[in-house]
């Protein structure tokens, strides 16, 4: 009997001691977990705050691309409209009205490239698939 209760004691005390190192474990465990957490939001954070800056100075940047030398286009032709396509070109249109073409133009720095909806207008224009409406009320 004096066994029996002894092993019981014993027993008790073992899953004591794992329970109270299996809290300990997971208390370490939520503790790195919360501090990885933490790091990765100031890095996630800090990405957003560089990425947002880049695009903000790259708009501002395109609407300066007209007045460029390498730019082929009268900059007093030019409207920007930023979304989808940067600039669309009215070749002509400051030389008293003598449009000779229209031109769609995205402006691009470094590896950047177009996205689906550009490729797609791209591929639009390319195959000639635009139209004239004119909307009266």
């Amino acid at each position: 009997m004096v066994l029996l209760e002894l092993a019981v004691i014993v027993l008790t005390i073992l899953l004591v001691y794992f329970v109270i190192k299996d809290l300990r474990w997971r208390y370490k465990f939520e503790q790195k977990i919360k501090e990885w957490l933490d790091k990765e939001e100031k890095r996630i954070r800090q990405d957003a705050i560089q990425r947002s800056a880049r695009v903000l100075s790259g708009k501002t940047l395109e609407k300066f691309v007209p007045f460029l030398d390498r730019f082929t286009y009268n900059p007093h032709d030019v409207r920007w409209l930023g979304d989808p396509i940067d600039l669309v070109i009215f070749d002509g249109y400051s030389d008293n009205g003598n449009i000779r073409q229209i031109v769609f133009c995205e402006i691009k720095s470094g590896n950047s490239k177009l996205s689906n909806i550009q490729r797609k207008i791209k591929e639009l224009v390319e195959q000639k698939q635009i139209k004239w409406v004119e909307f009266k009320f």
